[in-house]
Protein backbone atom coordinates (compact mmCIF):
# COMPACT_ATOMS: atom_id res chain seq x y z
CA UNK A 1 0.00 0.00 0.00
CA UNK A 2 2.67 2.49 1.05
CA UNK A 3 4.89 1.58 -1.92
CA UNK A 4 2.07 2.17 -4.39
CA UNK A 5 1.32 5.54 -2.82
CA UNK A 6 4.96 6.57 -3.13
CA UNK A 7 5.05 5.42 -6.76
CA UNK A 8 1.88 7.38 -7.47
CA UNK A 9 3.35 10.49 -5.85
CA UNK A 10 6.57 10.21 -7.86
CA UNK A 11 4.61 9.69 -11.09
CA UNK A 12 2.57 12.77 -10.32
CA UNK A 13 5.68 14.93 -10.17
CA UNK A 14 7.15 13.26 -13.26
CA UNK A 15 3.96 13.95 -15.21
CA UNK A 16 3.97 17.56 -14.07
CA UNK A 17 7.57 17.94 -15.29
CA UNK A 18 6.76 16.24 -18.60
CA UNK A 19 3.68 18.42 -19.02
CA UNK A 20 5.67 21.62 -18.42
CA UNK A 21 8.39 20.45 -20.84
CA UNK A 22 5.85 19.43 -23.49
CA UNK A 23 4.07 22.76 -23.12
CA UNK A 24 7.35 24.63 -23.56
CA UNK A 25 8.24 22.59 -26.65
CA UNK A 26 4.78 23.21 -28.13
CA UNK A 27 5.05 26.96 -27.56
CA UNK A 28 8.57 27.08 -29.03
CA UNK A 29 7.53 24.98 -32.04
CA UNK A 30 4.42 27.09 -32.69
CA UNK A 31 6.50 30.26 -32.46
CA UNK A 32 9.00 28.86 -34.98
CA UNK A 33 11.89 28.82 -32.49
CA UNK A 34 12.59 25.10 -32.82
CA UNK A 35 11.48 21.95 -34.62
CA UNK A 36 11.68 18.43 -33.10
CA UNK A 37 12.38 15.77 -35.73
CA UNK A 38 12.27 11.97 -35.41
CA UNK A 39 14.79 10.19 -37.64
CA UNK A 40 13.05 7.43 -39.63
CA UNK A 41 15.81 6.39 -42.06
CA UNK A 42 19.48 5.49 -41.87
CA UNK A 43 20.68 7.81 -44.63
CA UNK A 44 22.84 9.81 -42.17
CA UNK A 45 24.37 6.92 -40.24
CA UNK A 46 26.57 6.52 -38.31
CA UNK A 47 26.35 10.13 -37.08
CA UNK A 48 22.55 10.20 -36.96
CA UNK A 49 20.72 6.92 -36.45
CA UNK A 50 17.17 5.70 -36.83
CA UNK A 51 15.16 6.55 -33.71
CA UNK A 52 17.18 9.61 -32.75
CA UNK A 53 15.40 12.85 -31.91
CA UNK A 54 16.78 15.97 -33.57
CA UNK A 55 16.16 19.44 -32.15
CA UNK A 56 16.50 21.82 -35.09
CA UNK A 57 16.69 25.61 -34.93
CA UNK A 58 16.13 28.09 -37.78
CA UNK A 59 19.09 29.69 -39.51
CA UNK A 60 19.17 32.12 -42.40
CA UNK A 61 19.61 30.46 -45.81
CA UNK A 62 22.49 32.76 -46.72
CA UNK A 63 24.37 31.61 -43.60
CA UNK A 64 24.34 27.93 -44.59
CA UNK A 65 27.71 26.63 -45.75
CA UNK A 66 28.80 23.53 -47.65
CA UNK A 67 29.33 20.60 -45.29
CA UNK A 68 26.62 21.60 -42.83
CA UNK A 69 23.67 19.34 -42.02
CA UNK A 70 20.26 20.90 -42.59
CA UNK A 71 16.63 19.76 -42.75
CA UNK A 72 14.72 20.88 -45.83
CA UNK A 73 11.36 19.88 -47.32
CA UNK A 74 11.51 17.24 -50.03
CA UNK A 75 10.63 18.88 -53.38
CA UNK A 76 8.27 15.98 -54.20
CA UNK A 77 6.66 14.98 -50.90
CA UNK A 78 7.15 18.06 -48.71
CA UNK A 79 8.49 16.00 -45.78
CA UNK A 80 11.64 17.25 -44.09
CA UNK A 81 14.87 15.57 -45.19
CA UNK A 82 17.99 15.85 -43.05
CA UNK A 83 21.11 15.58 -45.22
CA UNK A 84 24.50 17.21 -45.66
CA UNK A 85 24.86 20.23 -47.97
CA UNK A 86 27.10 19.68 -51.01
CA UNK A 87 26.40 22.88 -52.90
CA UNK A 88 24.57 26.18 -52.41
CA UNK A 89 23.43 28.18 -55.43
CA UNK A 90 21.61 31.50 -55.52
CA UNK A 91 18.94 32.13 -58.10
CA UNK A 92 16.06 34.53 -58.69
CA UNK A 93 13.79 32.62 -56.30
CA UNK A 94 16.26 32.39 -53.41
CA UNK A 95 18.67 29.53 -52.71
CA UNK A 96 18.98 26.04 -54.18
CA UNK A 97 20.67 23.39 -52.02
CA UNK A 98 22.19 20.18 -53.33
CA UNK A 99 22.34 17.56 -50.58
CA UNK A 100 23.31 13.95 -49.96
CA UNK A 101 23.00 11.54 -47.04
CA UNK A 102 26.26 10.40 -45.48
CA UNK A 103 25.26 6.75 -45.93
CA UNK A 104 23.91 7.25 -49.48
CA UNK A 105 26.02 6.56 -52.55
CA UNK A 106 24.14 9.01 -54.78
CA UNK A 107 23.30 12.70 -54.50
CA UNK A 108 19.65 13.57 -53.87
CA UNK A 109 17.92 13.67 -57.26
CA UNK A 110 16.46 17.19 -57.00
CA UNK A 111 17.82 20.39 -55.48
CA UNK A 112 16.03 21.81 -52.44
CA UNK A 113 14.63 25.25 -53.15
CA UNK A 114 14.34 27.80 -50.36
CA UNK A 115 12.62 31.12 -51.10
CA UNK A 116 14.25 34.38 -50.16
CA UNK A 117 13.74 35.24 -46.50
CA UNK A 118 12.69 31.73 -45.46
CA UNK A 119 14.77 30.02 -42.75
CA UNK A 120 16.53 26.68 -42.98
CA UNK A 121 16.28 24.13 -40.16
CA UNK A 122 19.64 23.16 -38.68
CA UNK A 123 19.81 20.21 -36.22
CA UNK A 124 21.46 21.70 -33.15
CA UNK A 125 20.97 18.77 -30.77
CA UNK A 126 20.78 15.00 -31.27
CA UNK A 127 19.12 12.86 -28.58
CA UNK A 128 20.02 9.23 -29.21
CA UNK A 129 17.05 6.86 -29.11
CA UNK A 130 14.63 9.46 -27.74
CA UNK A 131 12.74 9.71 -31.02
CA UNK A 132 11.98 5.99 -30.87
CA UNK A 133 10.55 6.39 -27.34
CA UNK A 134 8.45 9.42 -28.33
CA UNK A 135 7.12 7.58 -31.38
CA UNK A 136 6.13 4.54 -29.30
CA UNK A 137 4.42 6.53 -26.57
CA UNK A 138 2.50 8.59 -29.11
CA UNK A 139 0.79 5.48 -30.52
CA UNK A 140 -2.79 5.06 -29.23
CA UNK A 141 -2.22 1.38 -28.40
CA UNK A 142 0.49 2.43 -25.94
CA UNK A 143 -0.58 5.92 -24.91
CA UNK A 144 -4.13 5.03 -23.76
CA UNK A 145 -3.23 2.11 -21.44
CA UNK A 146 -0.27 4.10 -20.11
CA UNK A 147 -2.45 7.11 -19.30
CA UNK A 148 -5.05 4.89 -17.60
CA UNK A 149 -2.38 3.18 -15.47
CA UNK A 150 -0.70 6.44 -14.50
CA UNK A 151 -4.06 8.05 -13.74
CA UNK A 152 -5.05 5.14 -11.49
CA UNK A 153 -1.77 5.36 -9.57
CA UNK A 154 -2.17 9.12 -9.15
CA UNK A 155 -5.73 8.66 -7.91
CA UNK A 156 -4.62 5.96 -5.48
CA UNK A 157 -1.86 8.23 -4.17
CA UNK A 158 -4.36 11.04 -3.62
CA UNK A 159 -6.69 8.91 -1.47
CA UNK A 160 -6.48 9.34 2.32
CA UNK A 161 -4.45 6.77 4.16
CA UNK A 162 -7.36 4.65 5.32
CA UNK A 163 -10.34 5.16 7.55
CA UNK A 164 -9.26 6.28 10.94
CA UNK A 165 -11.18 5.12 13.96
CA UNK A 166 -12.30 7.98 16.06
CA UNK A 167 -11.61 7.35 19.70
CA UNK A 168 -14.52 8.26 21.96
CA UNK A 169 -13.87 11.22 24.14
CA UNK A 170 -13.52 10.26 27.80
CA UNK A 171 -16.57 11.05 29.77
CA UNK A 172 -15.97 13.75 32.35
CA UNK A 173 -15.74 12.43 35.86
CA UNK A 174 -18.76 13.39 37.94
CA UNK A 175 -18.05 16.13 40.40
CA UNK A 176 -18.28 14.92 43.99
CA UNK A 177 -21.48 15.98 45.61
CA UNK A 178 -20.98 18.29 48.58
CA UNK A 179 -21.57 16.56 51.84
CA UNK A 180 -24.88 17.70 53.27
CA UNK A 181 -24.68 18.70 56.89
CA UNK A 182 -27.17 16.81 58.95
CA UNK A 183 -29.46 19.16 60.85
CA UNK A 184 -28.80 19.24 64.57
CA UNK A 185 -30.97 16.90 66.49
CA UNK A 186 -33.55 18.79 68.52
CA UNK A 187 -33.00 18.72 72.23
CA UNK A 188 -35.60 16.65 73.98
CA UNK A 189 -38.22 18.76 75.65
CA UNK A 190 -38.82 18.02 79.23
CA UNK A 191 -42.02 16.28 79.86
CA UNK A 192 -44.87 17.92 81.72
CA UNK A 193 -44.08 16.50 85.19
CA UNK A 194 -40.65 17.92 85.16
CA UNK A 195 -41.87 21.36 84.21
CA UNK A 196 -44.49 21.36 86.96
CA UNK A 197 -42.04 20.26 89.58
CA UNK A 198 -39.67 23.03 88.50
CA UNK A 199 -42.39 25.59 88.81
CA UNK A 200 -43.17 24.43 92.31
CA UNK A 201 -39.59 25.02 93.38
CA UNK A 202 -39.81 28.61 92.46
Amino acid sequence: MGVLRRIGGILSWVLVAIGVLAGGVWVATTAGLMQPLIVVSGSMEPGIRVGDLLVAVPVAAEDVRVGQIVSLPNPQTGTLVTHRVLEVAEDADGHAFTMQGDANEAVDPLPYQVASGEPVWHPELTLSGVGFVVDRIARPSVAIPLLVTVGALMLFAALPGGVRRSEPEPEPEPEPEPESESPPEPEPEPDGDARRSEEVRR
